[in-house]
């Protein structure tokens, strides 16, 4: 089922409900599919516990639990972290060691300065962390039902999409003035909260909306390879024989900080109250 509100009259707080239900029934089933391989499981689930977190995140100023809910489903994301199946600073160093050259003995004693990827757990470790996940979860669904947002149509949602706009754009500003790893960091995760939002509202108007998705999606993937390489230059702080790896790392981020910079411009130069305002217009005309 499409992770969008549906194309019918119907109340905010029964689309929340079924939209998160939604969401962890689909993990609920990824977990018991044991025939699935297990970093593709992950990887789903991972996708759910960020899809409801942003989902909560909308209507945030007008539900209650939303404090409670949100730290629920952060530790059931939690729990699966360690079940990943990449490393994001072994994934980057590879990728740039081949722009690079360096002996092949000297490469990998400056991977092993830079990367310590963390311990693989044992297949019997996994199969407890998804059953503890499903635990979770199914703790969140049961309450999911009684779920209440206290404003109804658009007004349930303007104040949590306006927040969640205005944080992306301090998260952008705080990222122009220090472009580290973890400024870019939030400038991508309030991007992508943004994202997610412009995918649910994606039915009040799908062709003018198909752009704006494309254009957060965009966004969201430029910052996190710009992000992994600032991390990356991070961690060569202090390892003698990476300059050249530094030095590209550094040209390939600032490109990439470049595009993110001028889609970020445009893409986020709408005040909030212009953005909910438009919308809500077109949120009108979808459900009358």
């Amino acid at each position: 089922m499409p992770f969008a509100f549906p194309d019918k009259d119907e109340s905010i707080t029964k689309s929340v409900r079924r939209l998160a239900r939604n969401r962890i029934e689909a993990s609920l089933a990824l977990i018991a599919d044991a025939e699935r391989p297990q970093q593709e499981r992950v990887r789903e689930l991972r996708k759910n516990i960020k899809k409801t977190r942003a989902l909560i995140r909308l209507v945030r100023p007008n539900f209650k639990g939303f404090e409670r809910e949100n730290q629920a489903l952060r530790a059931a994301g939690r729990v699966i972290s360690d079940l990943r199946d990449s490393h994001a600073l072994a994934e980057t160093f590879d990728a740039l060691s081949r722009r690079v050259y360096v002996p092949f003995e000297a490469r990998e004693a400056l991977r092993d300065a830079v990367v310590q990827p963390p311990a693989q757990p044992t297949p019997e470790e996994a199969e407890a962390a998804l059953a503890e996940h499903a635990r979770l979860l199914q703790e969140i669904c049961e309450r999911s039902r009684n779920w209440k947002v206290t404003e109804k149509g658009f007004d349930a949602l303007l104040p949590g999409l306006e927040r969640s706009w205005i944080a992306a754009q301090k998260a952008m500003d705080a990222a122009r003035k220090a472009p580290g790893g973890e400024t870019l960091h939030q400038w991508r995760k309030r991007a992508k909260d943004h994202w997610y939002h412009a995918r649910l509202l994606a039915p009040i108007w799908p062709e003018m909306m198909a752009h704006h998705v494309a254009a957060a999606d965009a966004l969201g993937e430029r910052l996190g390879e710009a992000r992994d390489l600032a991390f990356l230059i991070e961690a060569f702080e202090g390892v003698e024989g990476g300059s050249d790896f530094i030095a590209t790392a550094q040209q390939e981020k600032d490109r990439l900080l470049s595009a993110a910079d001028a889609l970020g411009s445009r893409f986020f130069s709408e005040p909030a109250s212009g953005l909910s305002c438009r919308w809500h217009g077109w949120w009108k005309v979808w459900r009358h």
